[in-house]
């Protein structure tokens, strides 16, 4: 897809007040709640990425959902089609802050041209500056600390770990650390 016809799906969204929302699906059920979806006529997004998966004798490429138990539904103010995304077998809830929030269309449109691009991309965890991290890879797996500065540029974040009352700052790159 082209940026043009993004910016016209955008234009088109907001005239009809229709909106992206972010549906929980229950565990390894993205594809099928996918297809149950689409069938019922609800247009939907399932952005997935190629991975490696070991196996025996080899390494193959398959594909998997970037955000797991995620997939991304398209609704507009019918109560019909709510019911029938409520009623889809996998359907856990509809994301928000006690009702469905809406995602914004640039969001979505962002993943989509991620998700098509060539380039290799990765979900990372949300993280924020002051929260608490647990390093997961290289020689301090299992620290934990808290992030307390990030380096866009150099891909770096700054890790604060406790150590007998001092505070000791170390270095790591973003895909090391996981919220804790």
């Amino acid at each position: 897809m082209n940026k043009n016809k993004f910016i016209l799906q955008q234009q088109f969204t907001d005239i009809n007040n229709i909106h992206w929302y972010a549906v929980y699906t229950r565990c390894h059920h993205e594809r099928a709640t996918n297809k149950i979806l689409t069938d019922l006529g609800i247009t939907t997004f399932l952005p997935e990425i190629l991975v490696s998966s070991k196996r025996r004798d080899r390494k193959i490429l398959i594909k998997r959902p970037l955000f797991p138990n995620y997939l991304f539904v398209q609704l507009d103010r019918t109560k019909e089609n709510w019911l029938k995304v409520y009623r889809t077998y996998g359907v856990v809830r509809i994301c928000g802050n006690g009702r469905p929030t809406p995602i914004p269309d640039e969001d979505i449109n962002s993943i989509r041209i991620f998700v098509e691009s060539d380039r290799n991309i990765y979900p990372l965890p949300f993280l924020v500056v002051g929260s608490k991290v647990r390093v997961v890879s290289g020689p301090l797996a299992g620290a934990i600390g808290i992030l307390t500065k990030e380096d866009h540029k150099k891909r770096k974040l700054v890790v604060s770990i406790e150590l007998m009352g001092q505070s000791v700052a170390v270095t790591l790159a973003d895909d090391d650390l996981r919220p804790y």
